[in-house]
Formats: structure tokens, C-alpha cells, sequence
């Protein structure tokens, strides 16, 4: 048995591609991103939201330091 991960940009893709494949007569599954932030993750976004923006730091070096601070 094969696998084949298609990455859809949208839902109207995503539908088309549904009917495609059962008008084909071919299996799929799809997987569902259920993705729930915890009450850490929260807590740790509403602090940075309410920080001081007035200063701009790239986003390399933003990952950088969440990978530091935080082995993300």
C-alpha cells in the first residue's frame, strides 16, 4: 500500500479533491489538525502581546531565542 500526502491551500481544493477521488473509486484519509494551544502557550502569547513593540526584532531572531528560552 502507497501513501500520498497532498497539501491543499483551501477548501473549495480540498472538496474537489474529495469527489475526485471517490468518483475514482480510491481510498483516502484525511488527517485533521486538532492543534489546541495549552494555557502555557496562552499565557506566553498574551505576554508578548502585551509588550513594548516599539522596537522591531526579525523573526530569525525571534525563533532563535524561543528555541533558547524554550527548546521549541
Amino acid at each position: 500500500m502507497s501513501t500520498i500526502t497532498i497539501h491543499l491551500k483551501d477548501k473549495e481544493e480540498e472538496t474537489f479533491m474529495e469527489n475526485l477521488l471517490k468518483k475514482m473509486k480510491i481510498h483516502f484519509e484525511k488527517e485533521e489538525d486538532d492543534f489546541e494551544l495549552t494555557e502555557e502557550m496562552k499565557r506566553l502569547i498574551d505576554e508578548r502581546k502585551a509588550k513594548n513593540h516599539t522596537e522591531f526584532t526579525p523573526a530569525k531572531d525571534f525563533f532563535k531565542k524561543l528555541k533558547k528560552d524554550h527548546g521549541i
